[in-house]
């Protein structure tokens, strides 16, 4: 007796394919986002907490790298200096243009943009609050390994 292979073959190439397409399906829907952020100028609506902005085109950033003191969680009490962070995030940032800079993880689990963001003097507001003490550097996350670096640099500075 003959056994048939192509049946399973077939099934496997037909499998691999579907994969394949909802894979290109999936990074082209974040691509035109990107695009539409990438290098340019973005209005912030406002400032959400110490890590986090509302644009004005109602997409959320989440800053990557850093983690400040918590003052809008809906589960958590406003953390012992979250206001601080908060307020130093918002003089920093205005309600002026930022630009976005993204890495290789485009959102978070809420589904937040996952950004360097740039202030429109050019200094990232990330390492800026970490050299302010607000947040450590949060290296345990997928990101580049010269900003994990960058960020380390700046948190040894803001310690000493």
């Amino acid at each position: 007796m003959r056994l048939r292979r192509w049946p399973t073959a077939s099934l496997l190439l037909v499998m691999a394919i579907i994969v394949l397409v909802a894979s290109r399906l999936s990074f082209t829907r974040e691509e035109p986002l990107v695009q539409l952020f990438q290098d340019s100028e973005v209005d912030v609506d406002r400032v959400v907490d110490g890590d986090t902005l509302l644009l004005e085109s109602g997409h959320r950033v989440r800053l990557i790298g850093v983690d400040t003191p918590e003052t809008k969680h809906p589960d958590k009490p406003v953390e012992r200096q979250g206001q601080q962070a908060y307020q130093f995030t918002r003089d920093l940032v205005g309600s002026g243009p930022v630009r976005l800079e993204f890495d290789r993880e485009r959102r978070d689990p809420y589904r937040r943009l996952l950004a360097y963001v740039y202030l429109s003097d050019g200094r990232m507001l990330n390492e800026e609050i970490i050299l302010a003490g607000w947040s450590e550097a949060e290296t345990n996350f997928p990101f580049r390994s010269d900003m994990k670096r960058r960020f380390k640099a700046a948190e040894e500075q803001a310690r000493s």
